[in-house]
C-alpha cells in the first residue's frame, strides 16, 4: 500500500496557515483575553477558514496551547541569546555581567513581550484557560528558573560560586521578582525605573550570597 506523501508546496502552505492564525490568535488572546476572544474573531484576523482551523488545531483551547508553546519558545531562545550575548559584552568591557542581565530583563519587560502577556492571562483566567495551558505555563518557568540558575552559577557571584540548590532558589526569587516587575511594566513602562529597581535587588542578592559563596568548605 502506497503512503500519500504531502508535497513541499503544501506542507510550506501548511505551515504558512498554521502561523498566521498562531500571530492572529497570540494578538487576540494578549490584547482581549481568551474567554473573550471568538474563532469567529481569530478567522477574520488570520484569514484562514474555520475549517482549517479546527482541522489543525481542534478548538480553541488547542489554539491557545499551541500559541503559548511557540510563544514560549522563541521568548525562551530570544531571551537566552541575548542574554549571553549582553553579558559577555560587558564582561569584554571590564564590567558586570550580572548587571548586563537585569539591565537587557529590563528592557524586554518594560516592551512587554507575547509570552508574558499571555501568562499573566492565563494566571488570570485560570477557570476558562485548558488544563494544557497551565501545564505549558507551568513548564516553561521551570525552564526559566533552571536557566537564571545557571546564569547565576555561570557568574558566581563570588568565588567558588553558588551551589546548585542555592542558585535555583535565588533563580526563584528573580522570577517572582520578574513578575512584579512585568505586571507594573503594564502601567507604567519605564525600562529606568526597572534598571534602578533591578540595580537595587542585584546589590541586595551580592551582599547576601557573596559570604555563603565564601563559606562553602
Amino acid at each position: 500500500m502506497r503512503v500519500k506523501e504531502h508535497s513541499p508546496t503544501k506542507t510550506r502552505k501548511r505551515g504558512d496557515t498554521r502561523q498566521r492564525v498562531l500571530k492572529a490568535a497570540g494578538k487576540l488572546f494578549a490584547t482581549h483575553g481568551y474567554a473573550a476572544t471568538s474563532i469567529s474573531a481569530i478567522c477574520n484576523a488570520s484569514g484562514v477558514l474555520p475549517s482549517s482551523i479546527y482541522w489543525e488545531f481542534g478548538n480553541k483551547a488547542g489554539i491557545l496551547a499551541a500559541v503559548l508553546e511557540d510563544s514560549a519558545e522563541r521568548w525562551l531562545d530570544q531571551s537566552t541569546r541575548s542574554v549571553v550575548q549582553a553579558m559577555n559584552e560587558r564582561r569584554q568591557s571590564g564590567g558586570d555581567g550580572l548587571d548586563a542581565y537585569f539591565d537587557y530583563m529590563a528592557d524586554a519587560l518594560a516592551k512587554g513581550p507575547e509570552f508574558l502577556r499571555l501568562m499573566l492571562m492565563v494566571a488570570l483566567e485560570r477557570r476558562h484557560a485548558d488544563p494544557r495551558a497551565l501545564e505549558i505555563v507551568r513548564n516553561h518557568r521551570k525552564r526559566s528558573i533552571a536557566a537564571v540558575a545557571r546564569v547565576l552559577t555561570a557568574l558566581g557571584l563570588e568565588e567558588p560560586g553558588l551551589d546548585e540548590e542555592t542558585a535555583r532558589d535565588v533563580a526563584a526569587l528573580i522570577i517572582f521578582c520578574f513578575d512584579g516587575a512585568f505586571t507594573a511594566a503594564q502601567i507604567d513602562a519605564d525600562p529606568r525605573d526597572l534598571r534602578r529597581i533591578f540595580a537595587l535587588l542585584r546589590s541586595a542578592l551580592v551582599a547576601q550570597l557573596a559570604p555563603l559563596a565564601l563559606k562553602r568548605p
